[in-house]
């Protein structure tokens, strides 16, 4: 994963601060982890749901981490098109 680019580009295209910015980056790195991926794809979303440490944390926190894949996933295919 490009941190750095992903960072500019929360800031930039979705408006977060800074902050927020880090703090999904954070929540994709907890979700890599979890799954034992190197990187986020489009099963990730579907794996947290059948995983156990997910299954175990709150609605709040699920729909972080869930959220938090959504704009990497975003994030990775409009890559792919520049």
């Amino acid at each position: 994963m490009d941190t750095n680019r992903f960072v500019e580009w929360l800031t930039t295209t979705k408006g977060m601060g800074a902050r927020s910015a880090k703090d999904v980056v954070s929540r994709c790195g907890r979700v890599s982890r979890m799954l034992a991926i190197e990187e986020i794809n489009e099963k990730a979303i579907s794996s947290l749901i059948e995983n156990s440490d997910f299954q175990n944390g709150s609605t709040f926190v699920k729909s972080q981490l869930k959220r938090a894949v959504s704009l990497y996933l975003e994030f990775s295919t409009e890559q792919e098109k520049v």
